[in-house]
């Protein structure tokens, strides 16, 4: 924001005081994060293979949620949903994928699958004896790689694809014997067809879901599209961890 100070020396010093005060608030404003509400506690756990990611912690209890974000976003995505989750009760990780924002390492998707694991290893540390995965776009394809070898409670995805970089679920989403839920946008158009996908391969009990409009990812838990499906799966979650 530019100043011309040479106007200021004419302005009486009870003004010249209120717009210092409005001065300080403006670049407050632009520098300020307010983090992810909800009295979360910023933690750190390290993957088996060295990497020390970051996120943050919502809630208390036994049914824990692990939430992985999708290519283009961060944890930041998911905190108004963890939130929600924390209020009804569950214990909740929204954290980075290697390379993200405040985790360590280098960009790799096709180890994000370790991410997500040890987010798993990291809720069970905290007493969670009951677990969910939910991901968005690439956090939900990695979702279903652990699922495919966890003993877990459900899995939910938003906008997943089959397939991303050399991250490759084909096969491994018919060996998931946990609850699933699938959900896309219909003007989403490749994820409505993955979801398709995986309502064909996948084994029951399983469930799709695709919803008006063609928001992506964890964009689909706002805006029109919203309630509804931030309905789906807190009702999802209610039935498989009673």
């Amino acid at each position: 924001m530019r100043i011309e100070t040479f106007h200021l020396k004419f302005l009486p010093v009870n003004q010249l005081s209120l717009l210092t005060v409005i001065l300080i608030l403006l670049i407050a404003g632009c520098n300020s994060n307010p983090g992810p509400g909800g009295d979360a506690t910023k933690v750190s756990f390290n993957t088996e293979d060295g990497i020390q990611l970051s996120g943050h912690l919502f809630g208390s209890g036994d049914v824990g949620i692990v939430l992985s974000h999708m290519r283009h976003a961060d944890q930041e995505s998911w905190w108004s949903f963890a939130r929600v989750l924390k209020n009804k009760g569950y214990q909740i990780i929204a954290y980075d994928f290697r390379g993200y924002r405040d985790s360590l390492g280098e960009i790799d998707i096709g180890n994000i699958d370790k991410d997500v694991q040890a987010a798993v290893d990291f809720l069970k540390s905290k007493g969670v004896s009951k677990l969910f995965l939910i991901g968005a776009h690439m956090g939900g394809t990695a979702s279903l790689k652990v699922a495919s070898k966890e003993d877990i409670a459900g899995v939910v995805t938003l906008s997943a694809p089959p397939i991303i970089d050399v991250l490759d679920i084909g096969e491994d989403i018919r060996l998931i014997s946990s609850p699933k839920l699938f959900m896309a946008s219909r003007d989403d158009v490749f994820y409505s067809r993955s979801v398709d996908l995986f309502d064909q391969k996948a084994s029951a009990p399983k469930e799709r879901w695709i919803v008006d409009g063609n928001a992506h990812g964890t964009n689909m838990l706002s805006g029109d599209s919203g309630p509804r499906v931030q309905g789906l799966i807190v009702d999802f979650l209610r039935r498989y961890s009673e």
